[in-house]
């Protein structure tokens, strides 16, 4: 790797696993000095990773929090620079999601996806653009998603936070811009994390997910992580509110040929062979 992030300290937001931890292993490799935050309830993983990582030899520190608290923000940028000296980029990863009927569902489960995913980014890119703007600029990347764009059955919680995630970002760039803080986003579509595991390896369901994905696959949390790396490093200089869509072609369009994702059944196979209609 290239040490972009030599000499820099770095927050990531929902460490623990999938993108998150993706991307603290990306920008470890590349020099990062880390605080890793988690839930409290990955108070495990997240130590067990940050021990990981310190026998590679990275600076790490942890905090397992809930993010929608303010004093949780407040705790990871002073941990950071006690530890560290200095802040300079953010990763703003946290996120949960519900899957339910929009009727249906608790507005608990309403309450409790804004309090992460909205509530939760927005008092950490605060708390940490406080101190950039002393200290002469810095990088923010927020983790969005394709459900930024449109919505999907069974995720109307989901997608509303992720569309507000969106917004956050953009806005918080037009503020942030002038006291040198870049703000960006990342939106993916599907990543092979824990939380879609179960979907993804189910020829049932994930058929029919992949026919919207051009490049044919969910992405690694892994490629996720290397976007995220760019809009934090100086690569991504001249970006500024801007949302990078790693969707394997999603949002692009669909393809119309060659989807059997699985395989149909035996009387529809049967009229496809002979031009029947019955």
């Amino acid at each position: 790797m290239s040490g972009r992030f030599d000499a820099r300290a770095v927050i990531v937001t929902g460490a623990s696993s999938g993108i998150g931890r993706a991307t603290a292993e990306r920008l470890a490799s590349e020099g990062a000095s880390l605080c890793l935050v988690a839930a409290p309830a990955d108070d495990a993983p997240l130590g067990e990773f940050a021990t990981t990582l310190r026998e590679r030899g990275t600076e790490v520190v942890g905090l397992a929090a809930d993010v929608g608290e303010e004093a949780t923000a407040d705790r990871a940028v002073a941990e950071t620079i006690g530890a560290f000296g200095r802040l300079d980029a953010l990763a703003s990863n946290a996120g949960i999601a519900y899957w339910g009927d929009a009727v249906d569902a608790p507005v608990e489960e309403f309450d409790h996806t804004f309090r992460v995913n909205v509530r939760g980014m927005y008092l950490m890119v605060r708390a940490v653009a406080r101190v950039m703007r002393e200290r002469g600029g810095g990088r923010i990347a927020c983790t969005a998603s394709t459900a930024s764009y449109f919505g999907e059955e069974l995720q109307a919680t989901y997608n509303a936070s992720k569309g507000a995630v969106m917004q956050l970002a953009r806005s918080m760039a037009l503020d942030l811009a002038p006291h040198g803080i870049a703000v960006n986003a990342v939106a993916p579509g599907w990543v092979d994390t824990p939380a879609n595991a179960a979907i993804v390896v189910d020829p049932a369901q994930w058929s029919k997910h992949r026919t919207h994905i051009p490049m044919d696959r969910a992405a690694q949390p892994a490629e996720i992580a290397a976007v995220i790396a760019f809009l934090l490093s100086d690569d991504a200089s001249y970006l500024c509110g801007a949302v990078v869509t790693a969707d394997g072609g999603m949002t692009a369009g669909f393809r119309t040929s060659d989807w059997e994702a699985v395989e149909r059944p035996v009387a529809i196979r049967r009229r496809a062979a002979t031009g029947s209609a019955a």
